[in-house]
């Protein structure tokens, strides 16, 4: 009985099933019904819903990367509440402490493209990562490991510069101020020191790109201590993937031997499961 629920377990972990930090086993089951009843039954104002051969090559970008593959979140083409700038949207109802995650892409993505500009591909396998961690309130890597299955370079590297959308809108804002003050100069107005506010959008960058240089090089240093305790190396990222912020710094900080004690010391749902797929005896 033991060896079946552990199967079970490990089932739902490579379906992107996974349990959230302190997530007991009876919650965790609850949150699997109801994630599985969502998908059987969707709201009934939802139709043209994406095809299990629009997922495909999605479901293949998450295996390589984080070794789940998700056949079970609701996903469907509709252009409506999206705004004008927005391909796609993942919205998150919330009841009991249980999330459940329905993304919306626009109707265009039907061709597997949008504008020629993103893959619908990269989008589904993007709010896949954060539909699998949707348990983890962990903002710091969050959109490191989403940005990840992109399949370019440039969008990798930039796109987890903000991590909340109010970061996003506040750059925006921010832009509007050296537009204000080079308008101010052309009529000659008198800005005195209020003429710095040309640089802020320059210095709340720099804060945003060295946030994202620090929490890149923590997450290279625990990917390479960790290789040391996994069955697999090449699993490194599918570890990582499941772990909390403090214990990616843990791992990239701490000696091994602490690691070790600390690994021992962990008897929660997530790192039963964790050390039984990934880790040595």
């Amino acid at each position: 009985m033991i060896f079946n629920a552990l199967k079970n377990i490990q089932q739902h972990n490579e379906r992107g099933w996974i349990p959230g930090p302190e997530e007991e086993k009876k919650a965790f089951e609850s949150r699997i019904k109801a994630l599985d009843h969502f998908f059987s039954y969707p709201p009934e104002d939802i139709d043209n819903f994406l095809t299990d051969r629009d997922w495909t090559h999605a479901q293949e970008i998450t295996k390589h990367l984080y070794d789940f593959s998700p056949d079970w979140v609701v996903a469907h083409y509709s252009n409506r509440k999206l705004s004008f700038f927005q391909g796609a949207a993942t919205w998150i109802s919330e009841s009991n402490d249980l999330r459940i995650p329905l993304i919306q892409l626009r109707k265009k993505f039907e061709t597997g493209k949008l504008l020629g500009l993103y893959l619908r591909d990269e989008v589904l396998a993007h709010e896949a990562a954060h539909a699998a961690r949707m348990q983890f309130d962990e903002p710091l890597f969050e959109e490191i490991f989403a940005y990840k299955t992109s399949p370019r370079f440039w969008r990798r590297l930039f796109g987890p510069l903000f991590q909340h959308s109010w970061e996003a809108y506040t750059f925006i804002f921010l832009l509007l101020f050296p537009i204000g003050v080079e308008i101010a100069l052309l009529f000659d107005v008198e800005l005195g020191d209020f003429v710095l506010l040309r640089f802020t959008p320059l210095i709340f960058f720099a804060y945003l790109f060295a946030r994202l240089v620090v929490l890149r090089i923590t997450l290279a240093l625990a990917l390479k201590r960790l290789k040391n305790f996994l069955k697999n190396p090449q699993k490194k990222w599918a570890v990582a993937f499941r772990l909390k912020d403090r214990e990616i710094f843990q791992f990239a900080l701490q000696t091994e031997k602490k690691l070790a004690d600390y690994l021992n010391g962990q008897k929660s749902l997530r790192w039963d499961i964790i050390k039984q797929t990934y880790f040595n005896k």
